[in-house]
C-alpha cells in the first residue's frame, strides 16, 4: 500500500490554506464533540527542563518558539467552516502568545493553562509559558491541542523545541506534512487502503460476542476515572514479557483484555488500540495527529495466561497495519453490523519509554489506588491508559458508571496487577 512517507513535496504557504481535516484529526474531532464543554481532557502537556549549558534568556526562548511554530504547521492551524463537518485553515505564519512567571510550579502551570478547552477557530493550538530562575528560563511549559498533535508528535515537538534552543536552528523536517497527509487520505488509493481495513474490521466483528447493556444505574457525573500506581504491576509485565519475548505492553492488554470479557461474558473479546501509524521510515517524524485506532480481538479460552500473550501479539502486529481509514465511514459501517455487536473499549499504553527485553526487580513501594478525573459526556464508555515513568507504571480505568461504577473500576485495576503479578511469580 503505498504512502506519501518521503520528504515534503508542498512549497511554503504564501497565504492560509483550507484543506480537509486528517483522518486522525477527524477520530479527535469526533471526541471533542462528545466532550464538549469538557473536552480540555483531551489536551496534551508536557514541560521540560531549559539547557543548563547555554542559560536561556526570555528573549531566546521566544525566538526558539517562533522558529518551532514556523517549522510545523500543524502549529499554525485552525478550524474553518461548520463544525458539523469542520476544515483546517494553515497560515503561512503565527506568534502564539507565551507567558512568564517565576512564582508558580512549571507542572502546575501546565496543569492551569490545559483546564481551559481551546478555542479551535480562533486560537492558535499551542500554549507555552517560560518558567524562570532569575534572569533565565529554567522550564518551558507546552500545552498543545489534540487537532494539531498527537502523543507522539508532541513529544517531537519537545525534542525540536530543546534542540531549538541550544542550537538556534535545524535542518528542515523530513516526511508528509498534514496537508500532504490529509490529500493523500483523500485520493483513490488512500479511500481504497479505508475501504480495505473497514472490510477487515467488519470480519474481525463477525466473530465476537455480543457485549450485554450497562447493568447500573448512572452515577452523575457519569464518567469516573481510576488510577492505579503499582510499582510490582511494572516489573511483573516486564517478567512475563521476557517469558514469551513480547512487549509488556502486549502482556497489560491481554490482561487488560482477559478482565474485560470478566465483564461482559465473551468468549471472542475485542478492543481497539491506539496506534500511532508512524512505522515507515518517512512518518517517524510527522507533527501532527496521525494516530488512530485498531481493533484487537481475541479468543478468551485459552489454556494459560502465556497463550493468551502469545495471541495478543500476533493479534495486535495484525491489527497495527488495520489503523488508516476514514472515521465516518468506519462509524457507518460498524454501526450496522448487529446490535450489541461491537467492540469493548479502549487500550492506549502511553508511556515513553518500554524497558522491554529481561526481567527485572520491583521497585519497593506498594499500590496505591484513587480517583483522579470525572466527566459528563465522553465518547467512550471503558478505556484504559497505562503511563508512568519505568518502575513507576501507572494504570488508569476510565468506565461509564453504568457499566462499572467506581468501587467495580478500583476493582478492575487491583485484579490486573494481581493477575500480571501472578502470572511473574508463577
Amino acid at each position: 500500500m503505498a504512502e506519501p512517507v518521503g520528504a515534503p513535496l508542498t512549497a511554503p504557504l504564501a497565504a492560509p490554506l483550507t484543506v480537509p481535516l486528517t483522518w486522525g484529526q477527524q477520530d479527535i474531532w469526533r471526541a471533542v464533540r462528545a466532550a464538549e464543554p469538557q473536552d480540555h481532557y483531551l489536551t496534551i502537556g508536557r514541560v521540560f527542563d531549559a539547557p543548563r549549558k547555554r542559560p536561556v534568556t526570555v528573549e531566546r526562548a521566544a525566538q526558539a518558539l517562533d522558529r518551532l511554530v514556523a517549522r510545523h504547521e500543524s502549529l499554525r492551524t485552525r478550524l474553518a467552516g461548520p463544525r458539523d463537518a469542520p476544515l483546517q485553515r494553515i497560515f503561512p505564519e503565527a506568534r502564539p502568545a507565551f507567558e512568564v512567571t517565576g512564582d508558580e510550579p512549571a507542572q502546575q502551570v501546565c496543569d492551569r493553562l490545559a483546564a481551559v478547552p481551546f478555542r479551535y477557530e480562533q486560537e492558535w493550538p499551542l500554549r507555552v509559558a517560560f518558567v524562570t530562575e532569575g534572569a533565565h528560563v529554567r522550564q518551558v511549559v507546552l500545552v498543545l491541542s489534540h487537532l494539531a498533535a498527537d502523543g507522539h508528535a508532541a513529544d517531537l515537538v519537545v525534542k525540536d523545541f530543546r534542540l531549538l534552543l541550544l542550537r538556534d536552528s535545524l535542518p528542515p523536517p523530513q516526511g508528509p506534512t498534514p496537508r500532504e497527509l490529509a490529500a493523500w487520505q483523500g485520493s483513490a488509493e488512500g479511500l481504497r487502503l479505508s475501504r480495505e481495513t473497514i472490510a477487515a474490521w467488519l470480519a474481525e466483528h463477525a466473530r465476537l460476542d455480543p457485549v450485554p447493556p450497562p447493568s447500573h444505574p448512572p452515577g452523575r457525573p457519569r464518567f469516573v476515572e481510576v488510577t492505579l500506581r503499582s510499582p510490582a504491576l511494572d516489573a511483573a509485565a516486564q517478567d512475563v514479557a521476557a517469558r514469551n519475548r513480547v512487549s509488556s505492553s502486549t502482556v497489560l492488554l491481554a490482561a487488560v483484555m482477559r478482565l474485560a470479557g470478566g465483564l461482559t461474558g465473551q468468549r471472542f473479546h475485542g478492543m481497539r488500540v491506539i496506534v500511532n501509524n508512524r512505522f515507515a521510515a518517512g512518518r517517524r517524524d510527522v507533527v501532527g495527529t496521525i494516530s488512530q485506532e485498531a481493533l484487537v480481538v481475541l479468543d478468551l479460552r485459552t489454556e494459560s495466561f502465556d497463550a493468551l500473550v502469545r495471541q495478543a501479539w500476533g493479534s495486535a502486529l495484525r491489527a497495527y497495519r488495520l489503523a488508516q481509514y476514514d472515521p465516518c465511514a468506519m462509524a457507518e459501517a460498524v454501526g450496522a453490523a448487529g446490535p450489541g455487536i461491537r467492540s469493548f473499549g479502549c487500550f492506549n499504553d502511553q508511556r515513553l519509554v518500554q524497558e522491554d527485553g529481561a526481567p527485572r526487580e520491583p521497585v519497593p513501594g506498594v499500590a496505591e489506588v484513587a480517583r483522579t478525573d470525572a466527566m459528563d459526556r465522553n465518547i467512550c464508555d471503558f478505556r484504559v491508559h497505562v503511563g508512568g515513568e519505568p518502575g513507576r507504571m501507572e494504570v488508569s480505568c476510565y468506565a461509564d458508571t453504568a457499566l462499572l461504577p467506581p468501587p467495580g473500576a478500583e476493582r478492575y485495576l487491583l485484579d490486573l496487577e494481581k493477575l500480571v503479578v501472578g502470572e511473574a511469580r508463577s
